[in-house]
């Protein structure tokens, strides 16, 4: 597990379970991981917005 996902992991204290969606509080890169792990495409040139968007459309 990479050192984002493992935050969102501790962050979220759910250190036995899938990572919790991310949020604003997160960064752009470990959004783009958590939808990269739930194999969720979007542009590169995204923002944080559009990303979070996404996120909130899947449902993992």
């Amino acid at each position: 597990m990479s050192q984002s996902l493992t935050r969102l992991v501790h962050t979220n204290n759910l250190a036995d379970e899938t990572p919790a969606k991310p949020t604003d509080a997160n960064t752009v890169a470990e959004i783009k991981e958590w939808l990269d792990a739930h194999k969720v495409s979007y542009q590169s040139n995204a923002v944080k917005a559009d990303l979070l968007a996404l996120v909130n459309d899947t449902d993992a």
